[in-house]
């Protein structure tokens, strides 16, 4: 009785079927994937920046720089005379008049 260690013999044969790497599924998943998660990616970074144009635009059509209108009133008033300063069109006359012209 001759026993033999071959894997035939203890009903062995070939490998399953479920051990094999079924590496065109495999690639198919990892580049649906990557497409899903850049798509993904491309829509939140989207939704983000219309967020912050929004939040932007409503915050500036509410805010006004005050510090910047009173110095262009203060510079308006200067130009058309205000206490002790003398109208920017008299200034204009008295050195043409002075000056000759």
């Amino acid at each position: 009785m001759a026993e033999s260690h071959s894997s035939e013999a203890h009903g062995h044969g070939d490998a399953p079927s479920y051990d094999d790497i079924n590496v065109p599924v495999i690639i198919l998943v990892g580049a649906i994937s990557a497409v899903a998660t850049l798509i993904s990616i491309m829509f939140i970074q989207g939704l983000c920046y219309h967020w912050q144009n929004s939040f932007i635009r409503t915050r500036s059509a509410e805010v006004e720089n005050t510090a910047s209108v009173a110095e262009v009133q203060r510079q308006k008033d200067t130009l058309q005379g205000g206490e002790g300063i003398v109208p920017i069109d008299d200034a204009i006359d008295k050195v043409i008049a002075r000056y000759g012209g």
